[in-house]
């Protein structure tokens, strides 16, 4: 659940213990979208895949990390929609966060968009190849880089 920084100044490396996660994850997707870091997903601290998201104001973040502050109380996380499916793979995207990918266990083609409004993910289309944690960058308002990802339990795309 800890938060390191990187200045890359100095290059020092330093904890945030203000902006601790709800809950220790990993393998676990993050994005910032309209103006809201997003990060859930993955595995959690039990060894057990988790659907569980949060988001904090990208806002807050700056803040602690300007001040460095280690004194203050932690912020909270939003905790929002669990996924629909255990996934890792987040998008940044203009205006919300794209979800897409599966976890070892299961390959996913179906891809999710959060809305903060309705609170809940919705189903946008599929991607054409079934698979399970691909890295992905948009390259445009319209277009996405999706490459990578496991295609089944032994082998990669």
């Amino acid at each position: 659940s800890t938060v390191e920084v990187l200045n890359t100044e100095s290059k020092q490396w330093y904890s945030l213990k203000s902006l601790q996660l709800p809950e220790p994850i990993y393998f676990c997707g993050m994005t910032i979208s309209s103006g809201y870091v997003y990060i859930g997903g993955g595995w959690n601290a039990a060894q057990k895949a988790t659907k569980s998201y949060w988001r904090l104001p990208w806002s807050a973040i700056q803040q602690s990390v300007q001040s460095r502050d280690n004194t203050s109380s932690p912020v909270t996380w939003e905790k929002i929609a669990d996924s629909p499916f255990i996934a890792s793979s987040l998008l940044p995207n203009s205006k919300l966060p794209v979800l897409f990918g599966g976890s070892d266990d299961k390959m996913r083609s179906d891809i999710f968009v959060y809305d903060p409004t309705q609170k809940r993910w919705i189903a946008v289309g599929n991607i054409s190849t079934e698979c399970a944690r691909p890295c992905a960058v948009p390259i445009n308002s319209n277009s996405v880089f999706v490459c990578g990802g496991g295609i089944d339990k032994n082998s990669c795309t």
